[in-house]
């Protein structure tokens, strides 16, 4: 999880078969990246949102990922911890028994679509 818990885990689910993950996450209005971003006004960086997806892939697949091509994200609002801290993550999933994912993500907060990802991750392999 990303350092310094900027965020808690509130709900996980992944289908079966694995193309479809949802998640809920609190974000920690307290975290220190909220006040360099922006002091007064706290949004949830893009890289934060990215790195988040990343990280409920690695959960679900029991494996460790890295992003290895960003296709197309698009962010359409902002995410305040304040008045929206929770975060509604909804992955489809391809790929997950190859170790490459393709990665289509849809980010809510307050109701509204916060970012849409697509990407591609690839399974990091650890020598024995």
């Amino acid at each position: 999880m990303l350092q310094d818990n900027l965020y808690q885990l509130l709900s996980f689910n992944l289908s079966e078969p694995q193309d479809r993950l949802t998640a809920t996450v609190r974000l920690n209005k307290e975290h220190p990246v909220f006040q360099g971003h922006f002091p007064g006004n706290p949004i949830l960086p893009g890289v934060c949102t990215i790195q988040i997806i990343k990280e409920l892939i690695d959960k679900g697949m029991e494996a460790e990922y890295m992003l290895t091509k960003a296709g197309n994200v698009k962010y359409l609002g902002f995410v305040n911890p304040v008045a929206n801290p929770d975060v509604l993550f909804d992955l489809a999933l391809k790929g997950a028994d190859t170790g490459v994912v393709t990665c289509n993500a849809t980010v809510s907060a307050g109701g509204n679509t916060t970012c849409s990802f697509k990407g591609e991750l690839t399974r990091l392999v650890q020598s024995v």
